[in-house]
């Protein structure tokens, strides 16, 4: 019937109502109403006809040029696949580039002819049976209409799965009524099996698969024959060649990173053009952009460079997500790019592919237009990439930038943040948490008290879990808890740069409080928090806080990313790689101290002109630190970052001399008319006027406020925007149980408000000092990371003994 509806259609008449490719309203607006979750699950996105444009010009051009393939896709020895077709709109753009190739050389009359072969060497996979009928049915008409003939067993477009087994039997015992789907199994298997692919192409699906707590059992996962093998074993499959080597690098941890369905097409893809035959081929795809830097994919990199002669890629960007926010060619958040690999002849595995790295900037419209005029490879201006086997696939900038040392190797201990996995034990008050602790204990039933509590994989109502503070004492599960059960203590937390809320540090509310942040922690310890494994955006890159942080505490993107000042509570052994202190003192002529190091590092990383400065260079995850060789250039950035860092965590910290701890200097800005604490009035709204400089918040009233405060943001988060929007009467945020909508009632918030506008007061006064700071340093002698000691692995592990006890609540 499918098939019957399609076939009606007139495209011809159905192009003239609809600008650009009507079937781009078949995934665009049909499958994403009739099943959007299909549609998420299988990541099936339609592809600008300008994508499509481009990587079938420059691939065309490879088979012309470099395999001596005259007329490219309609050559008699180019077999092309695209193994996730959907409505076909790949192998129709070979087909008609090859077809004006031979209409401008040969003449139009011989346009059917060279149908006719691209009819039997062009294939295609489908595994929905919507695009799969119009995939078919479009190629069909196609061919038949520039005079070309079908093959006997009809056009190569197959409804199948790619990463099935390419041995599996087809299901047994079909009814008649589905023989016919029988025998286009036999005959993709046959594919997938034994025909030897010169081309790979297309846009195959992106979705790292998540699954519910409550559907694991249920939920099939993905990968198929890449991720499992013949043996149908996780693990015994051709992704293990992306997995297996990243633990000897000490990437492990990124490994989930890699299931994902583009991955596994990539794999695939490799197998089937190379692997299977050997010899020649091209590898044509846009996917996700992730294996570009990420560590990850460090071993995907490898392979791919032992595959491949050369490489190009083409970065479209468009990241929503993370801190440098790019327009999309899809209509997705993630950033994508295209990705032309070739081999010319035997493989030579000893020797890196050359990579080649281009991007195209601008907004959607910007980008579809210049990808549109590109007809060959010259029309790019490309840069050369590293040769490093598991380097990113990111251009070398020429720039003494990494010859400098990685933060991460000054300071080699770096730990996630607090990961709750729940809001509600995150509050604004320790009123609000303890009346959301009562309201929890309050519900007598199992399952009301499971779904206030929101229940995750590794933390149960049922559960009894270690205590934080010593791990031999067993804490009695929340069921068992009697309504009138003390409340564990709660404490001063960093939620998010430069907002202090409270939290129940206590090891049964959270999943992962991370006991050795716990362990080093007292009123001596200073956490530096950054993006050590993303991209940095515009802002600081470093925010120092005094309490516990949250995992997303930086710009609310978080991972590996606080570095701890002291290894253990009793501030005696500093994270800092051993040797490198001492190096530095005989360096400078003059002793210097674990503070020293800390706050010079802390002085030049907390100042936007170091993201300004190396905006490119920092596109690779991984901030280095310019460490001069002055002394006194040295002395200066220490003095600055030790009032920096005292001003950022709150005045508990570096606390110079004469002042009183926890006191927050006077800034500009001044509380003109207090907040209401009537709840009648709790504020549920706040703007900024920039003519008065007057922040307002309900009835409240704050002046001066300076503009630059009101739009101070780190790497895409807004400081002053997100600290207001959480206190709202209505707050921002997600929520994760109904224990979340017990939220304050009276606004007693005024005072931590002006201290964070003096914070951020003092922060603006001292950037031009830290600007011109980094410049003379950036300008005089610097120490390169080959000439510092490195760290081992025992330094970047936590390195305090495990007593069993804690100093959570010293101080």
């Amino acid at each position: 019937m499918l098939e019957r509806v399609i076939a009606a259609v007139d495209p011809a008449a159905l192009a003239r109502k609809t600008p650009g490719d009507p079937w781009l309203y078949f995934y665009e607006d049909f499958l994403a109403v009739y099943d959007p979750k299909m549609r998420k699950d299988r990541g099936v996105y339609y592809t600008p006809v300008p994508v499509v444009h481009a990587q079938v010009a420059l691939i065309g051009e490879l088979l012309e040029t470099r395999f001596n393939a005259e007329f490219s896709f309609v050559d008699p020895k180019v077999v092309t696949l695209d193994p996730a077709a959907g409505t076909g709109t790949y192998i129709l753009a070979a087909l008609d580039h090859a077809l004006a190739r031979v209409a401008q050389n040969q003449g139009p009359g011989m346009r059917a002819q060279a149908a006719t072969v691209g009819a039997r060497n062009i294939h295609a996979f489908e595994i929905l049976v919507g695009p799969y009928a119009v995939a078919h049915l479009r190629f069909s008409q196609r061919v038949l209409a520039e005079g070309g003939t079908l093959p006997a067993d009809g056009a190569h477009v197959y409804l199948t799965d790619t990463l099935e087994p390419p041995n599996a039997a087809p299901p047994g015992h079909l009814p008649l009524a589905y023989k016919a789907l029988g025998e286009e199994h036999r005959r993709a298997q046959k594919v997938k099996a034994e025909t030897a692919v010169l081309v790979c192409l297309g846009n195959p699906p992106y979705d790292r698969q998540t699954i519910a707590l409550d559907e694991a059992a249920q939920t099939a996962r993905k990968g198929g024959w890449i991720r499992y093998g013949d043996d149908h074993r996780d693990g015994a499959g051709l992704l293990q060649d992306f997995i297996a080597p990243l633990n000897a690098l000490g990437l492990g941890l990124h490994a989930k990173n890699l299931y994902n369905d583009y991955v596994y097409f990539w794999r695939w893809a490799l197998w089937k053009v190379f692997e299977s035959k050997g010899g020649p081929g091209i590898v044509g795809f846009i996917t996700a952009a992730s294996y570009l830097a990420g560590p990850g994919f460090a071993a995907m990199r490898r392979l791919m460079r032992q595959t491949f002669d050369e490489l190009w890629i083409l970065d479209l960007e468009g990241d929503n997500l993370g801190a440098r926010k790019t327009d999309n060619v899809f209509a997705i958040q993630t950033p994508v790019a295209i990705a032309i690999g070739t081999r010319y002849g035997e493989p030579r595995s000893d020797t890196p592919a050359t990579v080649h790295y281009s991007r195209i900037e601008g907004s959607q419209a910007a980008k579809f237009e210049r990808l549109s005029q590109i007809e060959c490879f010259a029309d790019v201006a490309w840069k050369e990439c590293p040769t490093d086997w598991n380097a990113p696939f990111l251009p070398l900038t020429g720039s003494p930038y990494f010859d400098w040392p990685l933060v991460a190797d000054l300071f080699p201990w770096q730990e996630n943040g607090v990961q709750f996995k729940r809001s509600w034990p995150i509050g604004e008050t320790a009123e609000v948490l303890e009346q959301r602790w009562r309201a929890l204990l309050a519900a007598k039933e199992l399952k009301d008290r499971r779904t206030a509590f929101k229940e995750s994989r590794d933390r149960k109502v049922t559960g009894s879990y270690p205590s934080l503070s010593d791990k031999n004492t067993r804490l009695p599960s929340l069921a068992s808890l009697e309504p009138n059960a003390p409340i564990p203590q709660s404490s001063r937390y960093a939620f998010r740069s430069f907002d202090r809320r409270f939290a129940l540090l206590d090891n049964r509310v959270g999943d992962y409080l991370r006991p050795t942040l716990h362990r080093s922690y007292s009123d001596r310890q200073v956490f530096m928090c950054g993006l050590w494994t993303k991209t940095l955006g515009k802002g600081s890159a470093a925010v120092a806080t005094a309490l516990i942080p949250d995992m997303d505490h930086f710009c609310n993107r978080g991972a590996k990313d606080v570095i701890p000042f002291w290894r253990d509570a009793a501030a005696t052994q500093a994270n800092i790689t051993a040797g490198l202190l001492e190096f530095l003192s005989e360096g400078y002529g003059q002793p210097v101290s674990a503070e020293d190091l800390f706050a010079y590092a802390y002085a030049l990383l907390a100042t936007p002109e170091y993201v300004n400065t190396f905006w490119d260079e920092l596109a690779l995850p991984g901030p280095r630190l310019p460490l001069t060789q002055d002394a006194a250039l040295f002395a200066e950035g220490a003095a600055l970052g030790r009032r920096l860092i005292w001003l950022h965590t709150y005045g508990e910290r570096f606390i110079p001399p004469g002042a009183k701890p926890g006191r927050v200097p006077p800034g500009l800005a001044r509380c003109q008319v207090g907040t209401p604490s009537d709840p009648a009035d709790y504020p549920d709204r706040f703007d900024y006027d920039p003519a008065m400089q007057e922040l307002r918040i309900g009835k409240g009233r704050f002046a001066p406020v300076r503009p630059q405060i009101w739009t101070f943001s780190i790497s895409g988060f807004e400081v002053v925007k997100s600290w207001l929007a959480y206190r709202m009467r209505d707050r921002s945020g997600k929520k994760s149980s109904p224990l979340d909508d017990i939220r304050p009632q009276r606004w007693e918030f005024d005072e931590e408000l002006l201290k964070l506008l003096w914070v951020l007061d003092h922060t603006l006064d001292l950037q031009p000092e830290l600007a011109a700071l980094l410049a003379k340093v950036k300008a005089g002698a610097l120490f390169t990371a080959a000439e510092l000691p490195q760290p081992n692995e025992a330094q970047r592990r936590a390195g305090v003994e495990d007593t069993g006890k804690t100093s959570l609540f010293d101080g």
